[in-house]
């Protein structure tokens, strides 16, 4: 199937709103990222924000291999809710709120 009948497909496919922490600290030579209620989820970035895009590919992936597997969502992530917390900066680490909305692939 290609790229855009997939994405197509994914559209029509019913979702479900999450909101997760991302947490975005220096590394040696660019940025790592990780997702504290997502355990093994830690990327890397050259920049602060490459590096929460790529959590943020990485926490959507996770979460739909959950749903797709029945596997039980950890209990840091909440359900979405329409309240914006913003990002919150404590030394050189920043704390992002990042809303996903996962497609329910069976």
């Amino acid at each position: 199937m290609g790229e855009g009948k997939m994405l197509t497909a994914l559209s029509r496919q019913p979702t479900i709103g999450f909101r997760v922490e991302v947490v975005v600290e220096p590394d040696e030579k660019g940025f790592h990222a990780y997702c504290p209620a997502l355990k093994g989820l830690h990327t890397y970035g050259n920049s602060q924000q490459n590096a929460l895009e790529n959590a943020r590919d990485a926490a959507m992936a996770y979460l739909r291999s959950l749903i797709k597997h029945g596997d039980p969502i950890p209990l840091g992530v909440m359900h979405e809710h329409k309240r914006d917390l913003p990002s919150k900066k404590q030394g050189q680490v920043i704390h992002h709120t990042e809303d996903l909305n996962v497609a329910c692939i069976t």
